[in-house]
C-alpha cells in the first residue's frame, strides 16, 4: 500500500520488510479495502479433500486461482462420493446410493475388462469425491468468499469456502473485517 500511495522512499526498503511494527501490518490489511490490489500479494494454498465433483466444477471457475487436481484418467477413481442432505431427507438415499455403487461397480468391470480409466469414468456420477490442491491470492479469496458464501451458493462450495476463510483466519484474522467491508459493496 505504501508503493501504490508513494509513500515507500519514507523509510527504506529493508524498515518495510523487516522492521514494520506489527500494529501498523494489521492497520495495512485493514485499510487494503481501500486499496485492494495489495491482497494480491498474500497467499494461500489449500489442499482440498473429500468435495463432490460438482464443487470441484464451481471452484475452478474462479480463474485466477491455480490448480491441480487428482486425476480420474490416470488414477482409478475411489468409491467415495458425497450424498447431499437434502437427498436423504427426501427419502432417496437408498435409491442414490444404489446407482452409484451400481456405477462403481460397471466402472470397475470396464478396467479389468481392459477399458482405459480415462474411457471407464464416463460412467462415474459427479457426486464422487476428488482432491484438488488450490492457490489463490487473498483478494481473489475475497472475492471467491462474497459469491460463495451467500444463501443463493450450493451448499457443498457454501461449506467449503467457509473453511477455506476459517483456514485463513488463522494467519490473517481481519480477512473477516475485510469480507465485511468488501462483500457489502457488491
Amino acid at each position: 500500500m505504501k508503493t501504490s500511495q508513494g509513500k515507500l522512499s519514507h523509510d527504506t526498503l529493508p524498515h518495510y520488510l523487516r522492521d514494520y511494527p506489527e500494529k501498523d501490518v494489521r492497520g495495512w490489511i485493514l485499510e487494503s479495502a481501500n486499496f485492494p490490489s495489495v491482497l494480491e500479494h498474500v497467499s494461500f494454498t489449500f489442499l482440498i479433500e473429500g468435495i463432490s465433483r460438482v464443487t470441484s466444477h464451481q471452484l475452478v471457475r474462479h480463474r485466477i486461482a491455480s490448480y491441480t487436481q487428482e486425476s480420474q484418467r490416470y488414477s482409478e477413481a475411489g468409491r467415495d462420493y458425497v450424498v447431499p442432505e437434502s437427498v436423504v431427507a427426501g427419502g432417496f438415499e437408498e435409491k442414490f446410493r444404489d446407482l452409484v455403487e451400481n456405477s462403481f461397480k460397471l466402472y470397475a468391470e470396464m478396467v479389468k475388462a481392459g477399458i482405459p480409466m480415462e474411457d471407464a469414468r464416463y460412467i462415474l456420477p459427479q457426486a464422487v469425491t476428488t482432491r484438488i490442491l488450490m492457490t489463490v491470492n487473498l483478494r481473489e479469496l475475497l472475492h471467491i468468499a462474497c459469491l460463495r458464501l451467500s444463501e443463493k451458493a450450493q451448499w457443498e462450495i457454501r461449506e467449503l469456502v467457509r473453511e477455506m476463510i476459517n483456514e485463513a483466519s488463522k494467519i490473517v484474522p481481519e480477512i473477516y473485517n475485510l469480507l465485511t467491508a468488501l462483500c457489502s459493496e457488491k
